[in-house]
């Protein structure tokens, strides 16, 4: 320091630049895949959403919802969505048909550990 000048090198602004915008994007996250956040609103159902082997329309049953009842499944892992409605009885929160997990599902995965269960109303 001369004169009551601070000298700050170039080099040492640049990185606090880069460390700031790299906090920004770790914290904003899901767009850019650097961050493992789940979704702002709340899912219905807590734990991994799974499938049966029953054919026919996209469908899905459920211990919690009556028969009728609309509820949309998101993966949060690739952004694909199925809406479907309650067939019956299972013994899980929500248990997806063959066809309606063809249309969330990751291809070689039967399972959606990070997912958003919804009310359709």
């Amino acid at each position: 320091m001369t004169g009551g000048v601070v000298k700050v090198q170039r080099k040492h602004v640049l990185a606090a630049g880069v460390a700031v915008v790299a906090t920004a994007v770790v914290a904003v996250g899901t767009g850019f895949g650097f961050a493992d956040t789940t979704s702002a609103r709340p899912s219905i159902c807590s734990g991994p959403v799974t499938f049966s082997a029953e054919a026919g329309g996209p469908a899905a049953t459920s211990d919690r919802f009556p028969v009728g009842t609309r509820l949309r499944v998101t993966n949060l892992d690739n952004g694909k969505v199925a809406t479907v409605s309650v067939s019956g009885p299972s013994g899980s929160c929500v248990l997806l048909n063959a066809a309606a997990m063809e249309l969330v599902r990751e291809p070689g995965k039967n399972v959606i550990r990070r997912n958003l269960v919804e009310l359709v109303r």
